[in-house]
């Protein structure tokens, strides 16, 4: 039977303090030079040991300070019940809701739509859309980047051609297409995990081996798209709540 190497020794140990109580959040773990000292083992060892730790999310290194216990409070994504006619942002009325301090930039242009947002919004490449990028922050961290695009073939010349600043999250997507007459029926997700592109890691801050949740997010007005998004979330910080109903046993498949 294999031996457990001994950096997974040493992560084993760590885990089993933070998760029974003993390293509570924010507490500084062990420097390298100490996991050496107390394990008897090479600097590539503990670095290995930490490392491990942090790809699991367990903890995370600070330029210049060391490496300690994450903290653990994550933001709820009410996947099921989001979408709703309040006026507010589902992403502002979420961190309003588990009490959060949340802010939100944005930039804004007119862009040339790639292929993928075209067939997304069915118009044709090198159409006009205009595109924001909005940077979702809760509690001073970059929790969400989403960066939308809207057809200027049905905007163009309305109050909406120019897209919300996300201040205050108001108005939202639906409230401003409603505005024009483009009732929004349903909205479409999906959802993957994946592992961050390097300019991704670099804006959230994120530590090796933490991954991403990247969501394709379409709005209708029946079959008619009326904006498309990728975001992209820090999945250590996120939490998915998805509740559904039960179909009948005549259900359509």
């Amino acid at each position: 039977m294999a031996r457990t190497p001994q950096y997974a020794e040493i992560a084993n140990d760590i885990r089993a303090e933070i998760t029974e109580g003993r390293l509570p959040p924010g507490a500084k773990l062990l420097t390298e030079r100490e996991l050496m000292d107390r394990y008897d083992v090479s600097v590539t060892v503990a670095r290995n040991a930490i490392a491990q730790l942090r790809g699991e999310g367990l903890v995370e290194s600070r330029q210049g300070k060391g490496s300690f216990v994450r903290e653990r409070r994550e933001l709820v994504r009410y996947a099921s019940r989001r979408y709703r006619r309040t006026g507010l942002a589902p992403n502002r009325a979420e961190a309003a809701r588990g009490g959060w301090n949340d802010t939100v930039s944005d930039e804004r242009r007119v862009v040339s739509a790639t292929p993928d947002v075209a067939e997304r919004l069915a118009i044709e490449p090198g159409d006009m859309v205009s595109e924001a990028v909005y940077r979702w922050r809760a509690d001073n961290e970059l929790i969400q980047i989403s960066r939308q695009w809207e057809p200027l073939k049905l905007t163009a010349g309305t109050p909406i051609e120019k897209p919300s600043s996300g201040e205050r999250g108001q108005p939202d997507v639906i409230t401003r297409f409603d505005s024009i007459g483009m009732k929004v029926t349903h909205v479409q997700e999906y959802i993957r995990a994946r592992m961050p592109r390097p300019d991704e890691s670099r804006e959230l801050s994120l530590s090796s081996g933490v991954p991403v949740l990247h969501i394709i997010r379409t709005h209708f007005a029946g079959d008619l798209p009326l904006e498309t998004a990728d975001i992209v979330i820090r999945a250590d910080r996120m939490v998915i709540e998805n509740i559904n109903d039960v179909a009948p046993e005549d259900a359509d498949a």
